[in-house]
């Protein structure tokens, strides 16, 4: 047969989600034979072939379509987990006073502990019971199989959270920006210059966790499903914060700056759907040869990815100081989750199956922050700048399930399920009349992947960070030396403790690469669920059962008797509710 040169399609456009912040994503295709789809040869071969004698079952002779059957299908059964813990419970107090803190603080870190366990509980008290999953592949499998049976049994009646495809922010649809969105870094440590004073800076800790995956296995132009189609498209998100902040401050003659900024809490889930990979492609007919991959039994095309930072940075510390610049940093921790899977291949013109076909793309994101706070700040004979910092925490979750295709249905064909029952008796030739029924390329080599039993299409990505950040702060000031004052005298004596700024963010998106035309046989389910929840309570009893205040007045107390209380009191009070701040810290 002759051969006409095609010029080769442009590719595709660059993929929106940049999750991987890199090179923008394509859907590459790897080295193709020449017979390959988007390499079409001529569209009718050049030589005619005569129609077969007789009625239409038989005859053809040499022109009969030559089947070939083998052993095949590229199947994947992954499960990825990843995990950060950090511990940086730090202790800022003298040497003498640690051995006997210790253990203080060890209780405060196990009641810290407790409280995340609760918020934990009460995260996933908003994800329904019924799509509570283990994190494998194995899980996720068993999963959609028990869920696929359940939506037969209610008739196809969708789930309750069903919602349109679209783009929706903290549960409401919204028109998707033009814009993306910007990348989640962490925050740089702020200046403190050489001046005297105290610095503290016990948040801005970073965790991220990103994950891409990317499934070509199913980007065939025709699929033959002889049972059910099932197909769910579902995100889950929720954001979880504690953050209730005692703030003290006395001895400075100017106003304080007291800022606890809000802590901003963010779902983003967008369900996108995009037209077939093979649009603008015309389909030819199949070739003269086919070569059939045989799986007997169930075949399984499934990725689970699971991701989580643990962060625990419980800080307890004292400053106390005159005549110097006095810098810590006990938090501002980073740690990240990163992962891309690239599975599949566009390697068949056509799969059947000849059960039913189970597909589920499914994104689980849980952001939990515990940010309680008590910090006192006292002057004794300076008049410093006082400025606290706490809140303005960000939790960030960023989900996208893209969709290539797929949403193209029709009743099967009499051609076509005469041709899946002559495979399926393993009919080395076929009349070439019923290849003409195929889309194919034409000449050449028909791909084709036939499976006995059901068809498991399943990505799942499961992304949580956890941040305890329980901090104990007490800062001192005295009155710096005259002669050092006197070499700067513009020069002003500062406190400054930052304690919020921390950020949690989830980025995860699938794209999903499906067939241009389904056929079934059975019924067709298709869905897209959302459930999107902020938890922000008010007062700590709102959310949780333990109470990560109970020892912070003993630990004050403690490093308060061991330093000089023997100065007097200050004589500007300013903010606080008492001028002794270690009466108000024990009130």
């Amino acid at each position: 047969m002759d051969s006409e040169a095609l010029r080769v399609p442009e590719p595709m456009l660059d993929d929106p989600i940049h999750l991987v912040r890199g090179r923008p994503l394509k859907l590459l295709h790897g080295p193709q034979d020449s017979d390959f789809d988007f390499l079409p040869t001529s569209p009718k071969p050049n030589i005619p072939l005569p129609k077969p004698a007789g009625g239409g079952g038989g005859g053809g002779g040499d022109y009969q379509i030559r089947v070939k059957y083998q052993d095949g299908g590229q199947q994947t059964q992954l499960t990825i987990h990843q995990y950060n813990v950090m511990e940086d419970d730090d202790a800022n107090l003298p040497a003498d006073v640690l051995g006997v803190v210790s253990p203080l603080m060890a209780q405060l870190s196990s009641d810290a502990m407790a409280t995340i366990e609760q918020l934990a509980a009460d995260a996933n008290a908003e994800i329904p019971t019924d799509w509570l999953m283990p994190q494998n592949d194995a899980g996720a499998t068993e999963f959609l199989k028990a869920h696929d049976a359940a939506w037969v049994g209610r008739d196809g009646t969708p789930d309750e959270h069903s919602v349109p495809t679209g783009y929706y922010v903290n549960g409401e649809l919204q028109e998707r920006p033009t814009e993306p969105t910007p990348t989640n870094e962490p925050e740089p440590l702020p200046d403190t210059g050489d001046g005297i004073g105290q610095w503290a800076t016990l948040g801005g800790n970073f965790s991220i966790n990103a994950s891409l995956i990317v499934d070509l296995g199913e980007g065939v132009r025709t699929m033959v499903v002889m049972g059910d189609y099932f197909k769910t498209d579902a995100i889950f998100q929720t954001n979880t914060t504690v953050d209730n902040d005692e703030i003290s401050l006395s001895g400075g003659h100017g106003s304080p700056s007291v800022s606890n900024g809000e802590n901003v809490a963010t779902n983003i889930a967008d369900f996108i759907q995009k037209p077939s990979i093979y649009a603008g492609f015309v389909a030819q007919v199949a070739g003269p040869n086919w070569i059939i991959d045989v799986v007997d039994g169930d075949y399984y095309s499934v990725h689970a990815v699971a991701q989580v930072n643990y962060l625990s940075d419980n800080d307890v510390g004292t400053q106390v100081s005159g005549s110097s610049h006095y810098n810590l940093v006990g938090g501002h921790n980073h740690q990240g989750n990163l992962s891309l899977v690239l599975d599949g291949s566009i390697h068949y013109d056509l799969i059947i199956i000849n059960g039913s076909y189970h597909g589920l793309n499914v994104i689980f994101q849980n952001n939990i922050l515990l940010n309680n706070d008590k910090i006192v700040m006292a002057a004794d004979g300076s008049d410093p700048s006082q400025s606290v910092s706490s809140g303005a925490n960000k939790l960030l979750n960023e989900a996208a399930i893209e969709n290539y295709g797929g949403d193209t249905f029709g009743e099967l064909p009499p051609n076509y399920e005469l041709i899946q029952g002559l495979l399926a008796a393993g009919m080395t030739s076929i009349d070439p009349e019923l290849g003409s029924a195929l889309a194919g390329n034409g000449g050449g080599t028909l791909k084709i992947l036939y499976i006995t039993g059901d068809y498991y299409d399943i990505n799942a990505v499961w992304q949580t960070n956890v941040t305890s950040d329980v901090n104990v702060m007490y800062q001192l000031q005295n009155q710096p030396a005259p002669d050092l004052m006197a070499l700067d005298p513009d020069g002003a004596v500062t406190q400054s403790v930052s304690t919020g700024n921390n950020e949690l963010a989830n980025d995860a998106a699938i794209v999903d690469v499906n067939p241009d035309v389904t056929y079934v046989n059975g019924q067709v389910y298709t869905d897209s669920i959302l459930v999107q929840a902020n938890l922000l309570p008010s007062a700590p009893d709102d959310a949780v059962n333990a109470d990560t205040n109970a020892l912070v007045t003993e630990l004050i107390a403690f490093v308060g008797d061991a330093q000089d209380t023997t100065s007097p009191p200050p004589a500007v009070v300013a903010n606080t509710v008492q001028a002794d701040p270690m009466a108000s810290m024990l009130h």
